[in-house]
């Protein structure tokens, strides 16, 4: 029969030596005639809880949308590289993230980041590469959107076919972006419903003799912080791939031209 043991202490400050109160944690006789440590729940959990470091809590999770128009043909899709989990820069962290294809040749992913993170990312092409299934269905003239819309309408394709039959061809160019998932003190000042525009991140010049680029690789890209009626925020993020300059500083014939898909 196994016998509960566990460590106490004494209450010194109530002044009866006999009131004993348990540690943050109980031993137990496990089946092998040891002892184990098990952890306390209830009352005793929460006041540990509040007794932590404000350093050693977990923060707090937000859902960041990112999204950015691009066109690729239909045996390519969109992925999303980047500095830290859930993102990666090899290739089967890249393809772990994979982008939604939408309607309008919108590309969009969804991921949960720790508040107040800080993640440099870039969206990256993959093509499918079985060329023999290519050669048969274009001889028999077949055209199937493959890989935008996943195996159903709006959602992504799966990581494992990506994987086995998907490889990099491109990378978006120029510095990479980053995101600045809002910190807790931000979150905290949200009401209910409410949603604020934010001031993308950018990466800091190189130099302070670094002239600005131009074009600006960062123009048009906006941020929405949201904070949802069920008290869960959303950060909202569209980015640019390529660049549409003004129509008054081009030529007559190259006025109606883009630059970005």
């Amino acid at each position: 029969m196994g016998r509960a043991a566990a460590s106490f202490v004494l209450n010194l400050s109530s002044g009866a030596s006999d009131e004993e109160i348990p540690l943050a944690q109980e031993e137990r006789l496990g089946t092998d005639g040891g002892y184990v440590q098990q952890p306390l729940t209830g009352q005793w959990a929460q006041e540990r809880e509040r007794e932590r470091p404000e350093r050693e809590k977990k923060p707090r999770l937000v859902r960041v949308q990112l999204s950015v128009h691009y066109r690729v043909h239909s045996r390519q899709m969109l992925c999303i590289g980047g500095s830290q989990i859930p993102f990666g820069w090899s290739f089967l962290s890249i393809a772990k993230v994979p982008m939604t294809w939408l309607q309008g040749d919108v590309w969009q992913a969804e991921v949960l980041l720790p508040a107040g993170q800080r993640i440099e990312y870039k969206y990256v092409i993959l093509e499918e590469q079985d060329w023999i299934k290519l050669e048969n269905e274009d001889a028999e003239g077949l055209v199937e959107i493959s890989y935008r819309s996943g195996t159903e309408p709006g959602k992504p394709p799966d990581v494992q076919m990506i994987q086995k039959q998907m490889a990099i061809v491109a990378w978006q160019p120029g510095p990479n972006r980053i995101v600045q998932v809002p910190t807790e003190e931000e979150l905290g000042a949200l009401a209910l419903g409410e949603v604020v525009e934010r001031v993308p991140a950018r990466p800091p010049p190189r130099s302070v003799l670094e002239a600005p680029r131009q074009p600006d690789p960062f123009e048009g890209t906006w941020e929405a912080l949201e904070m949802g009626k069920d008290g869960e925020p959303l950060l909202d993020r569209h980015d640019v791939w390529g660049w549409t300059p003004p129509s008054s500083g081009r030529p007559p014939n190259m006025r109606n031209l883009r630059f970005d898909n």
